[in-house]
């Protein structure tokens, strides 16, 4: 078990730093598919959730809370130029980390230089009104209508147990999100959205785009649904690369 919130997956002294924001139910490691197929002059942060995967410390229900927690942890870390990565609930976790970080002068000078934000609708069409009170067959279900599970997950009860006050508490951050009002944030984003992703509705680029002041650049991949940083890491990949490449030019 461990009580970090930020893992150096892996360090690099001189590359670029990209931190990730997992998934809801996700945690650190849950990025080492898309890791792997990353270039080598990244510096790899990934976030690893209170309550989720090994995480000592317990699962945090408000969004307040998550957002101060991690930008403590950010403080020490966070060096000029990095990029933000969120896949769907990290996303939303890392549009309003960046809000913070826009308030707070201990990040002058230092704030991250793009935001890629992948899988998610935006913040006032999130679809998880009431979910975090779903019974649990009902949530299971749900979590499986969009790849979050395997069969063989599922079918472990004493496993599945584990993950739920994570799946609930994740589910509480982003309602708490759905409901605050629209604040436009300033800076580079690109938005990766799956052609088949049933959490996405259309309009998610034109509804993104109400929270950020920058035109947003939109990448389309057509034949994947929404957990396609598990299923086609190497897709997602060569996105995040030619963004690094492109600031290096």
């Amino acid at each position: 078990m461990s009580s970090s919130v930020l893992w150096n997956l892996r360090p690099s002294e001189a590359g670029r730093q990209i931190v990730m924001f997992p998934f809801l139910g996700g945690f650190g490691a849950s990025f080492n598919p898309l890791i792997a197929t990353l270039e080598a002059d990244w510096d790899v942060w990934t976030v690893n959730p209170p309550g989720h995967g090994s995480s000592a410390l317990p699962p945090v229900h408000r969004l307040d809370d998550l957002v101060h927690l991690y930008l403590g942890n950010l403080r020490d870390v966070l060096r000029p130029g990095a990029v933000f990565f969120g896949h769907s609930m990290g996303s939303v976790v890392a549009y309003h980390v960046l809000l913070a970080m826009a308030a707070d002068a201990g990040f002058d000078g230092r704030r991250p230089s793009d935001l890629v934000l992948s899988a998610s609708a935006a913040p006032l069409h999130l679809p998880v009104q009431g979910h975090a009170e779903l019974p649990e067959a009902d949530l299971i279900r749900h979590l499986q209508s969009f790849g979050t599970f395997p069969e063989e997950v599922v079918r472990d009860a004493e496993l599945m147990a584990m993950f739920f006050p994570a799946f609930r508490a994740d589910y509480h951050v982003l309602d708490e999100a759905r409901r605050r009002p629209v604040t436009v944030l300033d800076i580079p984003t690109q938005l990766i959205l799956g052609g088949r992703d049933s959490q996405t509705p259309a309009g998610s680029t034109a509804a993104w785009q109400a929270y950020l002041a920058t035109p947003v650049r939109h990448h389309l991949l057509a034949e994947q649904g929404h957990m396609y940083v598990l299923d086609a890491p190497a897709q997602v990949g060569r996105i995040l690369d030619e963004l690094n490449r492109v600031a290096v030019s």
